[in-house]
């Protein structure tokens, strides 16, 4: 039924072929999808740029998870030809992202470490202390304060260019894709919490003038928040 892709961008080719199959009616409301790892066999990708492309179906509509049951057809839809990265206001994958992050970050942490001035650090203490009394109903507020504590640490990092990268990334998560991801991954119990603690934690790195461990806690931290979004 599906072709394999090899090519760049392949969550929206995945999606794009999905969606085409929904139009066709090939798949039909209430059809049921394969699960994630045969998805993964069939187009010959990961897991990840599998769950990417479902996710960018659900924002649009075209289908449903049904927790513990599967993925469903739920919309029966006229659709245009569109690139549907185009309809979701992007097409950056947010595995692409996810890799520019672990390659920046935790070199902005070590930077900032030996260079944060004291109202760097101020700075990013007053984030993290706005962001303490949030709980797992205000997603949209914590991502938020997360997007500016990193923001921050570039900036205390004192290089231009990197702070430009930084910001691109930054612009880049507020996209519907990433957004959706993000938020279905802090719904889970104590992940707020937990993230909280990690942006303590490299404060403190920083505040100690620790490079190595704020390059170390930073890259931990992405490492688990890469963890919880795409589970592989």
């Amino acid at each position: 039924m599906f072709k394999p892709v090899k090519n760049q961008k392949m969550y929206v080719q995945i999606a794009e072929q999905i969606k085409s199959l929904i139009s066709e009616g090939v798949l039909k409301v209430g059809d049921r999808l394969p699960s994630e790892r045969e998805l993964s066999t069939q187009f010959s990708v990961s897991r990840s740029t599998v769950r990417e492309s479902l996710t960018s179906l659900e924002i649009m509509g075209l289908i449903e998870v049904k927790t513990g049951l599967g993925t469903f057809v739920c919309k029966q839809s006229q659709l245009d030809n569109n690139i549907l990265g185009e309809e979701l206001g992007s097409n950056i994958s947010p595995t692409e992202l996810f890799e520019a992050r672990l390659i920046i970050e935790p070199k902005l942490s070590n930077l900032a470490a030996q260079r944060a001035t004291i109202e760097d650090v101020q700075e990013m203490a007053k984030v993290i202390e706005e962001a303490k009394y949030l709980d797992h109903t205000q997603i949209e507020k914590f991502e938020e304060l997360d997007r500016k504590f990193h923001l921050l640490i570039a900036k205390a990092a004192n290089n231009e260019v990197l702070y430009k990268f930084e910001e691109n990334i930054n612009s880049e998560r507020l996209g519907k894709l990433w957004g959706n991801m993000k938020v279905k991954s802090l719904q889970k119990e104590g992940r707020v919490d937990k993230y909280k603690t990690e942006h303590q934690e490299i404060l403190d790195s920083i505040q100690e003038r620790n490079p190595a461990l704020a390059e170390k806690l930073t890259r931990k931290h992405l490492l688990d928040i890469k963890r919880n979004i795409f589970g592989d």
